[in-house]
């Protein structure tokens, strides 16, 4: 009798999750078949890579064009009158100020995408352990 119970149970909470789960990545590239748990989450992953793959190219292609930036005004400070160094300096300073934003920003960015990456990894191996623990106390059962 508890067997069937905890069949039905576990069977009804795969039916439950299954469209949750397919829902929350929706919208990326899933480039492998998994219906199963461990095959959701894989694609899970695959889209958080590709988030921050993107993310990243965005990042440099936005401090290559500041660098870009910064040293056009460079070549303008030198070949300006003395009046307009000033302004140009200031203009300089501002961009530079704007990359080490950017810069900061993008390692905050990235500590935060490693650190849900980790936690995923552990929910998945806690789902791991407990599926093996199940399986055992299955086994117990009989």
């Amino acid at each position: 009798m508890n067997k069937t119970r905890f069949l039905s149970s576990m069977a009804l909470a795969s039916l439950v999750s299954m469209p949750l789960a397919h829902a929350q990545t929706s919208g990326c590239n899933n480039n492998t078949s998994g219906t199963d748990m461990i095959g959701r989450l894989a694609n899970k992953e695959n889209c958080l890579n590709q988030r921050v793959e993107n993310w990243q190219q965005k990042n440099r292609d936005a401090a290559a064009a500041r660098q870009k930036k910064i040293d056009d005004l460079r070549d303008k400070y030198t070949n300006a009158p003395e009046r307009e160094r000033e302004k140009i300096q200031g203009k300089i300073e501002d961009q530079k100020n704007k990359l080490n934003q950017i810069k900061e920003e993008r390692t905050q960015k990235l500590d935060q995408f490693r650190a849900d990456q980790k936690a995923q990894h552990e929910r998945m191996k806690a789902l791991s352990d407990k599926t093996k623990q199940d399986f055992r106390n299955l086994g117990h059962l009989n």
